[in-house]
């Protein structure tokens, strides 16, 4: 028995999907139980949100498998819903009964194991990626577009260099990160004197490249576009960044307090954490501005 829907809160569209307009997501108002009627593992979630993407449902192709902390949203202690044994879950009423009661999300170890989310407790548990013997689903969310964009309107173009330019935020970006460079994990140093080297060579063209902050970093993570690497690890990342990087970027965004920690950038589930300099992280990815000419502002 469902009760007590937060309504204000879940919104029913009445086109299959339910946005939360606390936090601007929209989500799809059932899962893959709903859809499929068994369990899936992690890697048929892949092929899920694919399927669904092509289809364009409810006239997008941009869902993805939520983050953990986008999964964390969907439980609501004060509200229930039933899942498909009819056992009581904490998901607003708004969304479909008798799905599942957990959910898959885009953070894994490695190649191995990835994250799921129960809404009976709000427990985060780790299953293996090819596991197919417990009922797990997945739902998947979408983060609405805050301004329209004409037709044929690429935000990352791969320039064909070697470089990626965001238009938006007039950044460029190396396309490859010095892990797909350097086969190797490198210290917040070793990152450093690495866009040295690409400075000395005028990479691309350019002597100008750098570190980029945290929001930098995070801008090109898009959880709807699954790269896997040649070791079978996933990342996130916008199109027009090729396969085979590494898991982390280094940031040149430090603690203001410890000046040992710097932020290092997670593209296998869009977090962030401090992380001490001497220690390596898989890779850095070098950026620069995009200087304007006095054409572009004409």
């Amino acid at each position: 028995m469902t009760k007590n829907s937060n309504s204000k809160r879940f919104i029913d569209n009445g086109d299959g999907t339910v946005t939360d307009s606390l936090h601007g997501h929209m989500w799809m108002k059932g899962d893959s139980w709903n859809e499929l009627g068994r369990q899936i593992t992690w890697h048929e979630s892949q092929d899920y949100v694919r399927q669904v993407n092509e289809k364009k449902f409810a006239g997008h192709d941009n869902w993805h498998i939520p983050t953990a902390s986008e999964a964390r949203l969907l439980f609501v202690s004060d509200v229930t819903n039933v899942d498909m044994e009819g056992a009581e879950v904490h998901l607003d009423p708004v969304f479909s009964p008798n799905g599942g009661f957990t959910t898959w999300t885009s953070e894994t170890r490695g190649a191995k194991a990835a994250m799921g989310y129960d809404l009976r407790s709000a427990y985060e548990f780790w299953l293996a990626k090819e596991n197919d013997g417990f009922p797990s689903a997945v739902r998947l969310v979408r983060t609405p577009s805050k301004e329209s964009r004409p037709e044929g309107y690429a935000r990352f173009v791969n320039n064909g260099d070697g470089t990626v330019t965001d238009s938006e935020l007039g950044l460029m970006w190396k396309a490859d990160d010095s892990y797909l460079d350097l086969d190797k994990w490198v210290s917040w140093a070793e990152a450093k004197s690495y866009i040295g080297d690409l400075r000395r060579k005028s990479f691309a063209g350019h002597n100008d490249w750098r570190m980029p902050t945290r929001k930098e970093a995070q801008s090109i993570y898009d959880p709807s576009r699954p790269v896997t690497d040649k070791y079978g690890d996933v990342v996130y990342l916008v199109e027009g960044f090729p396969p085979g990087s590494g898991l982390t970027t280094w940031t040149k965004t430090l603690n203001k307090t410890d000046k040992s920690l710097v932020v290092r950038f997670h593209y296998y589930n869009g977090d962030f954490k401090w992380h001490k300099m001497g220690l390596r992280s898989h890779g850095v990815r070098p950026v620069r501005d995009i200087k304007k000419t006095a054409s572009d502002t004409e």
